[in-house]
């Protein structure tokens, strides 16, 4: 499969087999991804790979117990088919075979920290960057996916259970100046979802 028809074929799966996925496909998947382009070469990922079941299933209950609280909110209570759709949404990756928890690391240009010195408003820096940590660590999932894709592998780029993120911190034990970027489920894919309507590609191009 050539790389054009990866990226025509690649869809975000959120039903998976029971089949393990090879720690030797995502060792390589992963060392692949890291290929992608990153700020300065900093390399400011890392990857935890978990295949626990008890360990997912913890997890899910962090993000549903979060979910829970919010959904107490007025603009909520009235809505339960609301809280359904987006527990049912943030809770998938609790069912995949394995999923990768990407940590980012925590970047700031020397530019930031002397602005930082000079008492500028965090909302004024907010301004002047565009997020070249976050961009990386992006990148990287992006290529994740299609690698998953290229190799028979579903996965799904998730952010919703990051309502959960300082428990996430702590259950995992995560260092200072790291935090949960995104979780990616993984597995063998039971549906084939079709493919989702793109906007032309001529009404997002300017030339000039």
């Amino acid at each position: 499969m050539d790389i054009e028809e990866v990226i025509a074929r690649r869809r975000s799966i959120r039903r998976f087999a029971a089949d393990p996925v090879s720690a030797v496909d995502l060792r390589q998947m992963l060392a692949l991804a890291s290929q992608a382009p990153n700020i300065g070469n900093r390399q400011l990922w890392r990857f935890i790979v978990i295949t626990d079941d008890s360990l997912l299933k913890m997890l899910a209950t962090l993000v549903e117990r979060r979910i829970n609280d919010v959904a107490t909110h007025p603009d909520f209570a009235n809505h339960p088919e609301k809280v359904r759709v987006w527990k049912e949404a943030a809770l998938l990756f609790a069912d995949a075979p394995a999923v990768i928890v990407v940590v980012k690391q925590e970047y700031r240009t020397r530019l930031e920290a002397v602005l930082v010195e000079r008492n500028m408003r965090p909302v004024e820096i907010e301004h002047l960057f565009s997020h070249p940590d976050m961009q990386s660590v992006s990148a990287v999932i992006a290529y994740f996916t299609l690698l998953a894709e290229s190799r028979g592998y579903g996965a799904c780029w998730m952010t919703e259970p990051l309502i959960a993120k300082k428990d996430f911190h702590a259950s995992l034990q995560l260092a200072p100046g790291e935090e949960v970027f995104a979780l990616v489920a993984v597995g063998k894919p039971t549906e084939t979802p079709p493919p989702k309507a793109r906007k032309p590609i001529d009404d997002l191009i300017e030339w000039r």
